[in-house]
């Protein structure tokens, strides 16, 4: 499948389960495909992203009582950056470093309300994420037009990625 690079003008992006027990996630505005997330099997601890001419491998290390971490390459196995949380640490949300030098927080909007963003340091809110319960689609605001164009689909992988896994640590203690 053909994905499209992401406009600038674009301001909603869906991410969209393809089924209720398949691990694949269209990003889409309805209108154009930007990229998929794909799980192989139930664990889901580990996932490909594909966007236009970018592919990331979300890939999971952790230390019993310690640090949780998603690990992040590209299709050549080079290591791009990690989000790390850290276990025992509720108010502490993970935190994205790039080896770029890109950071940003994914932080929950509100205690229960399945809403989140990613902020950063230097920019403030980036992109604002809905994740209603139950839902098979999300629904991603672009808040700030001035995010580097490859890291708009990364971002939106990596937060469906974190909240499959925190849904998962809530139940198994994983993220």
């Amino acid at each position: 499948m053909e994905f499209l690079e992401i406009s600038p003008a674009t301001d909603t992006l869906y991410l969209v389960k393809q089924s209720l027990f398949d691990g694949e996630y269209l990003l889409t505005d309805h209108t154009n495909n930007f990229g998929k997330l794909i799980y192989d099997g139930l664990g889901r601890e580990t996932g490909l992203a594909y966007s236009a001419g970018k592919s990331w491998k979300f890939d999971y290390d952790f230390e019993p009582f310690g640090k949780r971490e998603i690990l992040i390459y590209d299709d050549n196995n080079n290591l791009l950056g990690h989000a790390t949380k850290h276990y025992g640490r509720l108010s502490d949300p993970p935190t994205l470093i790039m080896v770029n030098g890109f950071k940003a927080t994914f932080s929950d909007v509100s205690l229960f309300s399945h809403e989140y963003e990613w902020i950063s340091a230097k920019l403030g809110s980036l992109m604002h994420i809905k994740s209603p319960a139950f839902s098979l689609t999300d629904t991603i605001t672009l808040i700030r037009k001035d995010i580097p164009e490859d890291m708009i689909p990364l971002l939106c992988f990596l937060a469906e990625h974190i909240i499959i896994l925190q849904s998962r640590g809530s139940r198994s203690n994983i993220y």
